[in-house]
């Protein structure tokens, strides 16, 4: 009774899905009733063409659809309706000639690069190949290759049913192809990845994977597994719009059923497949209800009937794999193979064509070439010699930038310096004219006798006298520390304590920038690793040379306090902020480390300014470079500085995010001083 119900189910649901399609066949009959004569029509012809259940509605449709589509020359019309003959020649077993109008239709699809139809076509081919042949091998052949079309050019949907994908219909065909060979391993493969596509059908999953899984799992044996799979795979084709799939899902049912001994069920379901099969149906389906019914009918004894449906199998065979059958689909491939080979011949000779025209045309250049050459030749020296002077006048001006760029270092060193040395010489004017007056009290208090005044007097003379001494030496300190980094660059490297050169130059950058532009401030923060400074009991002085690692320093400060300056113009509200820090480096890093080498010094340079565009950061340590407007910079700065750190055998990098500002990583070699 039940079995009843299900069937009665079945055939009302598909009643009603071809009256829902109903409407969509009127409208493709209203764009052909207009009679445009132009591609829409084309389209709507060969789409009622591959939905029609009828032949001749089918074969009507298509013919009016090829014939306006070469009347008007529409190429792609011309290959759907190729596709529409081939679905129609191989439902009515006409195999040979099904397989020929795939190969027309693929054919006209490669001219015009219709990659959608490409996959269609191969998708069509497999199953021809595998349904109408048992040709497994060559089935798998054009389903590799729809794979690979859809993959390689992100074909998404199949031709005539735009909302459904293409690729987990071709990957499940090769999971049945691979079932049909009896390889339920590679089968299971490809099923799984047709079902890992999350391919939908009218909102409800793609019901052929579920059904092939079944089929999959009654071949491992997984029965209950199996039968799940094949009551859940029915309701989805129904609603999926495929009735006639049940009929594929119900032999597979009857198969499984015979495993299990359920004679009786399976011949239920073999009999409906035998009942309902039509030619929108697989031979396949209806040949292995025969088998089952055969099969179980000669277990049971009735041989009449085993016979009855053997004879039945074998005529459908005979029909399908007939040896003249087989013949005509040989000469058909055979056919398509010379064409190919024929267009590949082809191919090979435009192709030497096109070459000898372009040696032809290379030998006709060469000798232009040479012409031009003679008759410019007594123009050469005279070419010759304003390339010489262009290159002398090239050679002077990079001298006189480079020239320009160590002045302004050098003024920035200067202005910074005598900033500093204004300082103590205040005190010791200061000092002085303060002493002058205690002399001449000292000397009043004399006169008037008062020793113990005169003692205190002389006491304020003696006091302020050291503070002169004591600022008197801090001014020759700082002549002597200008004295050397002005001095000739003697490429001699000496022990330096990085710390305080490091510590020297930011002073000296900040106070050259004061001397220029009062109203210039900005935060300044070090953070030096202790045991790189000798005093410290660390590591000692490390061996530089220290005008070049200085020089390098304070181009590095100075373009962090430009940077700051430019964004506190920009937001006033905004606090500069410029970071100097040094750092030892032991032992070795990871890859996401600045450092390649160890032991290392780290010298760092970090200020909170705009940052440096990624477009031009690439830019950034080539010669003449440079992000500052005209007049501002010679853009060698960062270059210099770059060839004096590689000039030590170390590495400078910068790491920067637009509108945060900007890290400049100096990395040295670490030769230890005692």
């Amino acid at each position: 009774m039940m079995k009843k119900k299900l069937i009665t189910v079945t055939f009302i649901i598909t009643a009603i899905l071809l009256e829902a399609q109903k409407s969509e066949k009127d409208s493709l009959l209203e764009i052909i009733n207009q009679h445009k004569g132009d591609t829409s029509e084309v389209n709507a012809l060969s789409y009622l063409g591959i939905q029609q259940t009828d032949a001749d509605s089918s074969h009507n449709y298509a013919t009016l659809g090829l014939s306006l589509a070469e009347k008007i020359n529409y190429q792609k019309g011309k290959a759907d309706c190729y596709l529409v003959f081939s679905k129609i020649n191989f439902q009515s077993g006409n195999t040979p000639l099904a397989i020929q109008n795939s190969l027309d239709a693929l054919n006209t699809f490669k001219k015009i690069n219709d990659y959608q139809g490409m996959a269609t076509t191969y998708l069509s081919l497999q199953s021809i190949c595998r349904d109408g042949l048992s040709d497994y091998r060559n089935s798998l052949n054009y389903a590799f290759s729809g794979v690979q079309v859809a993959e390689a050019h992100n074909v998404m949907t199949y031709l005539w049913y735009r909302g459904h994908k293409i690729l987990p219909l071709l990957l499940g065909e090769m999971g049945q192809t691979y079932a049909l060979m009896n390889m339920p391993d590679s089968a299971l493969i490809y099923t799984q990845k047709s079902l890992d596509q999350n391919e939908l059908f009218n909102g409800e999953e793609y019901e052929f994977a579920v059904y092939l899984m079944a089929t999959i799992q009654n071949m491992q044996g997984k029965y209950d597994d199996a039968l799940k799979n094949y009551r859940k795979a029915l309701p989805l084709a129904l609603h999926e719009e495929f009735p006639w799939d049940t009929l594929q899902i119900f032999s597979g049912m009857s198969t499984l059923f015979r495993n299990i001994s359920q004679l009786d069920s399976s011949i239920h379901y073999a009999k409906i497949v035998a009942t309902g099969w039509s030619n929108q149906s697989e031979y396949k389906n209806l040949l292995e209800a025969l088998t089952n019914l055969t099969q179980i009918y000669k277990q049971k004894g009735n041989i009449d009937s085993a016979y009855k449906y053997l004879e039945l199998s074998h005529a459908i065979q005979d029909s399908i794999y007939s040896i003249d059958n087989n013949r005509e689909v040989q000469n058909v491939l055979f056919s398509e193979n010379m064409k190919q080979q024929e267009m590949i011949a082809n191919q090979a000779a435009y192709k030497n064509k096109v070459q000898l025209y372009m040696l032809l045309g290379g030998i006709f250049i060469l000798l232009l070439i040479a012409i031009i050459l003679w008759r410019n030749n007594q123009h050469k020296q005279i070419a010759k010699a304003k390339i010489e002077k262009a290159y002398t006048d090239l050679k002077a001006t990079q001298s006189q930038l480079i020239q320009s760029e160590k002045m302004a270092s050098l003024g920035e060193l200067t202005a910074g310096s005598a900033h500093e040395i204004q300082n103590p010489l205040n005190f010791v004017n200061n000092f002085s004219e303060v002493n002058k007056d205690l002399l001449v009290e000292l000397k009043d208090e004399i006169k008037k006798g008062n020793l113990d005044e005169v003692s205190a007097i002389a006491d304020d003379v003696i006091s302020n006298e050291e503070k002169i001494n004591h600022h008197g030496k801090r001014a020759d300190a700082i002549v002597k520390g200008m004295l050397q980094h002005s001095r000739s660059n003697s490429g001699v490297k000496e022990p330096t304590d990085i710390n305080a050169l490091a510590d020297e130059y930011l002073r000296l950058a900040y106070h050259g920038l004061r001397a220029k532009d009062k109203s210039f401030n900005a935060t300044m923060k070090t953070n030096f690793d202790d045991s790189l400074s000798a005093d410290e009991a660390g590591i000692g002085n490390i061996n530089i040379i220290p005008q070049d690692i200085g020089r390098v320093i304070l181009n590095l400060i100075t373009n962090a306090f430009y940077a700051v300056t430019e964004k506190k113009n920009q937001q006033p509200e905004y606090d500069p902020i410029v970071t100097v820090s040094t750092r030892l480096i032991k032992e070795s890093v990871g890859s996401s480390s600045p450092i390649r080498h160890s032991p290392s010094v780290i010298i760092s340079v970090k200020d909170n300014g705009n940052g440096i565009p990624q477009k031009v950061l690439d830019k950034i340590f080539q010669p003449f470079f440079t992000t500052k407007p005209t007049g501002q910079g010679t853009g060698l700065g960062l270059s210099l500085s770059y060839d004096i750190v590689k000039a030590h055998g170390g590495e400078i990098k910068v790491e920067t995010k637009e509108g945060e500002g900007a890290e400049f990583i100096i990395q040295l070699p670490l030769n230890i001083t005692s």
